[in-house]
């Protein structure tokens, strides 16, 4: 969302527990759903991230996959890797004018941690029939840039980006619009994902954030049901 400014700090968050569950993490955690980093993620940021995806948002039909839910596309795929489903396949929690909202399996063990940081962030932004329509757990590697792009997608222009950084190295600098600044662990940031932004990661260090986008007025969902499933 352009909210005017590159970047706004909202406040503290407390972070400590989701500290502890991070260093709990193994790279099977990181790697079980891999669809955020092959099928979603854009370009800029495939190669250098990796993201334990909880909730994503979801338009029926939408270019380039043409899959009526997100739990086809995983289902896919699952078939095309030839690996389980079991631990993948998402849930629609909701249904707004930007789409369904999808809850993966992951969220049932991460959502008393990370459910509580959620919330915290968005308080600031006094929205109370908002919803989180995507939250992701994400590293960028040591010494990882990604390119300056512009987040050109309409949800991007109706949902504010929210960032909690986790372990925030000092070599971990991004750009908005021109500004460049630093974010600093316990604290929600606002960041204004229509400028040009990037980041880069000066660090031998990983840097890890969780990601948040913010629906502040879900309109009205685009399809009040789902449509058949063809074939």
């Amino acid at each position: 969302m352009d909210i005017g400014v590159p970047y706004r700090r909202l406040g503290p968050v407390e972070i400590e527990p989701a500290l502890a569950l991070l260093r709990s993490l193994t790279d099977q955690d990181w790697n079980t759903n891999r669809i955020r980093q092959e099928l979603m993620a854009a370009s800029p940021h495939r190669d250098t991230t990796r993201a334990i995806m909880l909730k994503y948002n979801w338009l029926p039909y939408q270019k380039p996959w043409g899959m009526r839910t997100m739990r086809e596309l995983v289902e896919a795929w699952c078939r095309q890797e030839n690996v389980p489903t079991d631990d993948l396949l998402p849930e629609i929690e909701a249904e707004t004018d930007q789409g369904h909202v999808n809850v993966f399996p992951q969220w049932a063990r991460f959502r008393d941690v990370i459910g509580p940081l959620v919330e915290q962030a968005t308080s600031y932004l006094n929205a109370p029939r908002g919803i989180a329509t995507r939250v992701a757990i994400v590293e960028m590697v040591p010494n990882g840039k990604i390119a300056p792009h512009v987040d050109g997608q309409a949800h991007a222009a109706a949902a504010h980006r929210l960032h909690i950084p986790l372990i925030a190295p000092p070599g971990a600098e991004y750009k908005v619009d021109g500004k460049k600044f630093k974010m600093q662990p316990g604290f929600a940031y606002d960041f204004n994902n229509r400028k040009q932004h990037s980041v880069r990661n000066k660090s031998p260090r990983p840097r890890v954030n969780i990601l948040i986008d913010f629906l502040p007025n879900p309109g009205a969902p685009m399809q009040t049901a789902l449509p058949p499933k063809f074939g």
